[in-house]
């Protein structure tokens, strides 16, 4: 029966006439690409977005364009909006994995895939859009392999990085924190999914840092001696049960970052440092070359039951990688004191990762697939200098 209605849905999706209006489908609903697109189609010809959303209802954390409506997902007006539209952006799978050759559909994923994704993993199809996105060739190559659209990989930047180009004042403000205080992010990819396809990959460190000796009250207390704020967000698809907070240490989740009308991109523009594993936004936090951690206790394991899209997976780390709460420290330290020893590393895979490094990912999807109409400052390209943390 299942397989009957996939079918049927296909079907109607197909032979729907198409109409001038815009969905966007992301994960979380206040996903940076979502903001970014939502922002600058107000400037294109499209007559409507949709912004296809699990609360509709909730406030929004930006103010909307005068073309924006929100519409449930899992409703019968959303599909219906989904299957008249012209154009479809999606950050996830949506109603669909096969779209019709008349829809202008792009899939913007949600990074670059260090770890194995779609076609690359068993049981995990990818999803036949008309585009996928890329932030060069050498992983529009990875991505083409991944997805498989049925057009073509567009190897010009991803919407959401046009958001880490954030001013680190007003960022500061929203958080409460001095202009002098050293701000930190560290986002552990999950180990076991709670959403979507289940799955485990590597080992479990039981705390939401992935890194099992971590005693939450030493570290606020170095971080505290280093006038240092880190805030740890774990993944969307890891178990979270509520946000905790010491004087310099935070455990936040996007909900806690919209209620200070903050974008976890719009936040790591204005970190000095990220703390990830194997995370795509570590591809992401290059164009900032800004110092990377990768702190990883589980590399073998991982590698085993996800498996990576690269190999050596070490040849393309953009720092060092830390395997307990002690190497974190001194890591950071050296990082405190002005060393920068893996920046030749970092900067070369920035050559690798990024054929654009400026704020106008968004403005250069829209242009290619059509959206003519933006003005020139709907989509500003700024670049960030590098920092040194003193």
């Amino acid at each position: 029966m299942i397989g009957i209605a996939r079918i049927i849905s296909q079907l109607v999706h197909r032979f729907s006439p198409k109409w001038n209006h815009a969905v966007i489908w992301g994960w979380p609903d206040y996903e940076d690409s979502v903001i970014a697109l939502e922002r600058a189609l107000q400037e294109s010809h499209v007559g409507r977005v949709v912004l296809l959303m699990t609360d509709p209802g909730a406030p929004s954390q930006w103010e909307l364009g005068s073309k924006t409506i929100r519409v449930r997902k899992n409703s019968v007006i959303g599909w219906c909006w989904f299957c008249s539209a012209r154009y479809v952006f999606f950050t996830h799978p949506c109603f669909t994995r096969d779209f019709p050759p008349d829809v202008v559909s792009v899939n913007v994923w949600h990074g670059m895939p260090i770890k194995k994704i779609g076609w690359m993993l068993e049981g995990d199809a990818g999803i036949s859009s008309r585009h996928a996105l890329a932030t060069s060739p050498f992983w529009a190559e990875i991505m083409e392999r991944a997805m498989r659209p049925h057009g073509s990989v567009l190897p010009i930047g991803l919407p959401r990085n046009d958001r880490l180009f954030s001013n680190r004042g007003q960022v500061l403000e929203k958080l409460g924190l001095p202009a002098g205080r050293r701000l930190l992010a560290w986002l552990p990819t999950y180990r076991k999914s709670v959403r979507g396809l289940p799955r485990t990959d590597g080992i479990e460190a039981g705390n939401v840092f992935e890194m099992p000796d971590v005693d939450p009250e030493a570290l606020n207390s170095f971080l505290e001696s280093r006038n240092a704020v880190l805030l740890v967000k774990p993944h969307p698809m890891a178990e979270f049960e509520a946000s905790e907070a010491w004087s310099n240490l935070l455990i936040v989740d996007d909900a806690w970052l919209r209620e200070r009308r903050l974008s976890l991109y719009e936040f790591l523009g204005a970190t000095d440092l990220l703390i990830s594993d194997i995370s795509s936004v570590v591809i992401d936090y290059l164009l900032l070359d800004r110092p990377v951690i990768h702190a990883f206790t589980d590399l073998g394991e991982y590698e085993s039951s996800r498996g990576f899209t690269v190999e050596p997976i070490q040849d393309y780390f953009a720092g060092p990688v830390v395997t307990n709460c002690k190497e974190l420290r001194d890591a950071l330290d050296a990082v405190f004191s002005g060393n920068d020893p893996e920046a030749a590393k970092r900067r070369a895979m920035l050559e690798l990762s990024h054929s654009h490094r400026d704020g106008g990912a968004t403005r250069r999807l829209l242009e290619a697939v059509g959206l003519t109409g933006l003005t020139s400052g709907s989509c500003p390209s700024r670049s960030v200098p590098l920092r040194t943390l003193r």
